[in-house]
């Protein structure tokens, strides 16, 4: 019992059957029910019983203005609402009215006091008639007008519309029956009628004593009272807001936008006419329990039909797609009834909404269920439960029961053993083992596998059904998944998956279930008519809607039909599926705080958490839980104490959630995070995530920024790339939570840095993002100029420069680089410094510079001892400064060594076990492989480079090795590759990553020549041009001008004189630059040119020159190409 009904028993002497109403469950709202024979039930004597039933009578009629009183209505009357419980206050979408009546100062001179009062009395009773009817609460009377409420102290479907029929209802009044009762007195009344509709804080008691109401704090009742002051007299008008919400139900006409006193911008204004004859609308809503399955006999046999071809061994894939209750869920149900008699295996994965960014947290959860793995279970029980578990599933190497330890953070040697594995190779490992598990079970029996709500998942997980769905065609598996429109669904394109979106049901079938819920008895033929019109063929409305019917009571039960008790109102059902659900919600009473507490949790709550959390005894909150699940909003699983309570759906969570205010939402987190850091540890240290959210909403800022960072610092670690930037991110916005400090700064430093791998990973090398980030990392570290982060901000900054351009400023960056290294005398840094440093200046062109750069990188670097600075970088730099100097030596003429160094490269990438490195590798050895026309190489590795790059999203890579592969597919004479090479060049230019453009451009200017399309091979040597001056990339300068002298020749009229202008430039170009290979294919284009020309003996004497200068390197095409020319011009006269 309340505090409430306490206080009336004492205030009437009574207060001594306070434990009889407390035993028996006598609530405030309950008060007015209470009848003779109850309360003779009670134990209350006779005389005790008139008393009360009086006072209770007293009760009944404060909803209407007091009429023993009714000589003056205090402008600070506030008639309190049976429904109000505990005294706390809710957020709540309100539709306000002001009413005030005109006139009646002026009746006031003309006639008697007394009959004055009597009219305004009756005026206000019509009004609070009115209101009454359309399920609204007059608030207070002030003087000849009211206030009134539509949505509070309880939500209603349609509440603004409810709020403008009263008004007009009002009108009504006025103009007709208070008219014309005054037209014998001359006098006339007329009344002004303002309503708004928004946000509110709304409930809490203020004041002391008799002068004790009901608060609503926000700007809707003062924008209500001032519409009210703009309306002529007889007027009722509406702010956009209510407007909006009414839609098309009233004839309404824009009287435009008036200034009011406290709203800074001026505010539209609509003046209501009256009702629509007709008016159509659909509703959004959610609610009710499990019925009949009804209908969907297409996607069923549709479902059934994959099913069988999965059970025969042709796996099968269906993305069920829908919106929010149209049905997905029941349709995977009755999937599941209808295999109940064959012998199968059904996993299910639930996705969460508050673990997007944790990788594989619906298979963590899903088998932490099969295993019954609890917070309770110490390691050791744990294991045994996971071996066990093991057992039964199958699982027999000792491998995968490790890698299931370590993705279920089971303390124990199975981490330890993976300490020194690769976080990427163990990521692959733990994939390849669950997909195993998989193709073991369909082994043993065909498997039905549901994921539902997709929207909701984690990269990693996504990663682990495209590898499913990549293998399923040779398993016995059924995958099902649901996902809401707006889910992009990446599986589309593959033959073995069906795409299946649900429809409403026609009007037959939402008839028979209306009569499932009903039980077979029939609804009267106006319910059943209504029902089915407000409910639109979507199921879960309809099982939402008439649950809440049968339990209004306004329906009689008989042996085979219902009657209606009394003419049949409108159904109420609201028009969003917040205002329908906080009408159940409000309907819980005491419980409600409880389904209010479990939202702020999430989407499902323990026992255990709640008992920690609540502050009453066992068994109210155990009666509390018993009436939240009566009532259908939540599904209990398990047995109390290890119970777990889930919201029904998402949405209610996210209803009862937008009732607290902000002062209770944060201190409700605040404990909530506090209990689990105290008494959850081992939760904790498996979802520091959790506890980020909680203290993020808590306000404490502090802890939400650190514990953001371990979920992060831990999904990088097992290469969840992107879930590990989300929650960077979520550190970094916290952050601006925090006061400025040194403290801060450094905190934000260290996040910057980590976070700035993750966002060259995911976003790729030339991102905005990755500019900015690392430009703060600078900005930040300067106050510490010789620390590690300074060195690692400015990288960051330097591969950003080299990949997106333009190169000087990557020049500038990588010589900072090296300087800062050299003085630090770091050997470490100097490795990343030097290959920098190579790698920028072979781009420039400067190759004798970055030869010296990168081989001394390539001598200080310690595998077993440099490994670990992948994760920082993104790539290995002994990897990196091999394949740079492969390249380098080769534009020298020094090509000896270039096998080697690039099949170290490709070694040590392939051992690393790190995705984004070994995808770097296979596109950059690559274009080694496509500059000596290794056309086989390059087509190999490029195909591996595509397949990795696609599945991890490495854009960059992606882009080059596709270009490459384009290349080699025209070597082998197929002209489609020449598509390719265009493809990878967009992709490259969508991602802002010039660098390597101007090679692909040569490339496809070169395919261009051998298809003697003349024209477009010189505009794309133009373009190439242009990208040279614009981002520096002078390596292929000399190429570019070959190339273009060489498409000159084959023009129709062959420009000679400009094409030997073009050769000799670039002859000129390469020589400057040391680069002997191009030097050596200018020399061969241009010999050609002067043999064409006569001039055999000037050729003769350049190519030997030329040749002389390679001494004893190695065999390759160009020096090939250049000997054949070279015989072709002895034996010339």
């Amino acid at each position: 019992m309340n505090d409430r009904v306490s206080a009336w028993l004492e205030s009437l002497g009574l207060d001594h059957y306070r434990e009889a109403f407390e035993q028996n469950a006598i609530t405030w709202d309950v008060l007015p029910e209470l009848t003779d024979e109850d309360l003779t039930s009670l134990g209350v004597l006779l005389g005790h019983r008139k008393k009360l039933l009086r006072a209770i009578a007293q009760l009944s009629q404060s909803s209407g203005p007091d009429r023993a009183n009714s000589a003056t209505i205090p402008a600070s009357t506030v008639l309190t609402p049976h429904a109000f419980g505990r005294d706390q206050a809710e957020r709540r979408q309100l539709t306000v009215m002001f009413c005030d009546l005109v006139g009646s100062t002026r009746l006031a001179r003309r006639l008697d006091p007394e009959d004055v009062q009597e009219i305004i009395r009756r005026f206000l009773e019509a009004c609070n008639q009115a209101v009454g009817r359309f399920n609204g609460y007059v608030a207070k009377y002030m003087g000849d007008g009211l206030l009134a409420y539509f949505g509070y102290p309880h939500a209603h479907e349609h509440d603004a519309e409810r709020a403008v029929h009263a008004g007009l209802a009002i009108l009504d009044l006025v103009t007709t029956s208070f008219r014309e009762e005054l037209s014998s007195q001359e006098s006339e009344l007329a009344v002004r009628i303002g309503i708004a509709t928004g946000k509110v804080i709304v409930g809490e008691i203020i004041g002391e004593e008799t002068a004790k109401e009901r608060s609503v704090f926000g700007e809707t009742p003062n924008l209500a009272s001032r519409l009210q002051g703009v309306a002529a007299p007889n007027q009722l008008v509406v702010d956009s807001a209510t407007k909006r919400l009414v839609g098309n139900e009233f004839q309404v006409v824009d009287n435009g936008s008036v200034s009011l006193k406290g709203f800074d911008a001026p505010i539209q204004v609509w003046r209501v006419l009256g009702t629509k004859l007709s008016t159509s609308r659909f509703e959004s809503y959610r609610s009710g329990r499990l019925a009949n399955f009804i209908g969907r006999k297409h996607e069923s046999s549709l479902l059934l039909d994959r099913w069988r071809q999965a059970a025969d061994g042709d796996g099968q894939v269906v993305l069920l797609c829908g919106e929010a209750g149209i049905g997905k869920s029941r349709l995977c149900r009755s999937v599941c009834d209808r295999l109940v008699d064959e012998p199968h295996q059904k996993i299910e994965l639930q996705c969460s909404p508050y673990h997007m960014n944790t990788a594989l947290y619906p298979v963590i959860n899903c088998l932490r269920q099969a295993a019954a793995l609890t917070s309770a279970d110490d390691p050791l029980t744990q294991r045994k439960k996971l071996n066990a578990f093991a057992g039964s599933a199958g699982i027999g190497d000792q491998t995968t029961v490790s890698l299931l330890e370590e993705l279920l953070s089971i303390p124990g040697d199975a981490q330890h053993a993976f300490l020194t594995m690769s976080s990427d190779k163990r990521k692959n490992m733990t994939l390849e083992a669950l997909v195993r598990q998989l193709q073991r079970l369909a082994d043993h029996r065909p498997v039905l596998f549901i994921v539902e709500d997709a929207h909701w998942l984690d990269p990693t997980t996504m990663d682990l059904l495209t590898r499913i769905i990549d293998h399923i065609q040779r398993m016995r598996v059924l995958l099902l998944i649901t996902f809401r429109p707006d889910f992009k669904s990446v599986w589309i394109e593959y033959d073995h998956v069906t795409c299946l979106t649900l429809n409403r049901l026609p009007r037959r079938q939402s008839a028979e279930l209306l009569a499932s819920m009903t039980g077979g008895r029939a609804l009267p033929p106006e319910v059943q008519q209504a029902v089915l019109a407000k409910t639109d063929g979507v199921p879960l409305y309809l099982e939402e809607l008439t649950e809440n019917l049968l339990e209004s009571g306004v329906l009689t039960e008989g042996s085979s039909t219902f009657s209606l008790k009394e003419p049949l109102k409108e159904l109420s059902i609201p028009d969003s599926l917040q205002a329908l659900l906080m009408e159940r919600i409000d309907r819980l009473g005491a419980a409600k705080e409880i389904i209010q507490l479990g939202s702020a949790i999430g989407r499902e709550f323990s026992y255990e958490l709640l008992r920690e959390i609540v502050d009453i005894t066992d068994g109210e909150l155990k009666n509390m839980l018993h009436s939240l699940g009566a009532s259908g909003l939540i599904f209990q699983e398990g047995e109390i104490p290890a119970a777990k309570f889930i919201f029904k759906h998402a949405l209610i969570q996210e209803a009862a959630y937008s009732t607290l205010p902000k002062k209770s939402r944060l201190a409700l987190h605040t404990r909530i995070a506090k209990t689990l850091e105290s008494r959850f540890a081992e939760r904790v240290k498996m979802e520091p995530e959790l506890l980020g959210y909680h203290y993020e909403q808590a306000g404490l800022a502090g802890p939400a920024v650190d514990y953001w960072r371990l979920a992060a610092q831990r999904d990088a670690a097992r290469s969840a790339n992107a879930e590990a930037l989300g929650h960077f991110n979520r550190a970094l916005q916290g952050l601006n939570g925090l006061p400025e400090s040194s403290e801060r700064d450094q905190s934000e430093l260290a996040i910057l840095i980590a976070r700035g791998a993750s966002l060259l990973l995911v976003k790729g090398y030339a991102s905005d993002d990755i500019e900015h980030n690392f430009l703060r990392a600078r900005s930040l570290s300067q106050l510490s100029p010789d620390s590690e982060q300074y060195f690692l901000s400015m990288w960051g900054l330097w591969v950003f420069h080299l990949v997106r351009g333009p190169l000087e400023k990557a020049r500038v960056l990588a010589d900072d680089l090296l300087s800062w290294a050299t003085r630090r005398q770091d050997p470490d840094l100097l490795i990343r410094a030097h290959e920098s440093v190579g790698s920028t200046y072979s781009f420039l062109g400067r190759f004798d510079e970055a030869k010296t750069h990168l081989l001394a990188a390539k001598a200080l670097y310690d595998p077993d001892k440099h490994r670990s600075q992948v994760l920082p970088y993104t790539q290995d730099p002994g990897i990196t400064a091999r394949i740079m100097l492969a390249r380098t030596l080769w534009m020298l003429g020094e090509v000896d060594h270039v096998e080697t160094l690039l099949a170290e490269a490709m070694a040590m990438a392939r051992e690393l076990e790190h995705p984004f490195t070994l995808a770097f590798a296979l596109a950059t050895v690559s274009w080694v492989y496509s500059t000596v026309r290794d056309a086989d190489r390059t087509l190999s590795l490029t195909e591996e480079a595509i397949v990795l790059s696609t599945k991890y999203s490495f854009e960059v890579p992606l882009a080059w090795a596709t270009s490459l592969h384009g290349w080699a597919m025209t070597e082998k004479g197929k002209r489609e590759g020449l598509g390719e090479i265009v493809k990878g060049l967009s992709a490259a230019q969508a991602a802002k990553a010039s660098l390597n453009n101007t090679y692909t451009l040569t490339l496809l200017a070169e395919v261009y020549l051998r298809q003697k399309r003349i024209d477009e091979g010189l505009r794309t040597l133009a373009d190439a041009q242009q990208l040279v001056h614009a981002q520096g990339e002078a390596c292929w300068q000399a190429e570019l001008l070959r190339l273009k002298g060489e498409l000159l020749l084959e023009r129709s009229e062959p420009s000679v004189s400009a094409a030997e202008q073009c050769c000799t430039e670039a002859l000129r170009i390469a020589q400057g630059q040391h680069a002997r290979m191009l030097e050596l294919r200018a020399a061969t284009s241009l010999a050609k040119l002067l043999l064409k020309s006569n001039r055999s003996a000037t050729a003769r004497e350049l190519l030997n020159a030329t040749l002389s200068r390679f001494g004893a390197q190695g065999a390759n095409s160009s020096r090939s190409e250049a000997q054949i020319i070279l015989e072709q011009l002895n034996v010339a006269p």
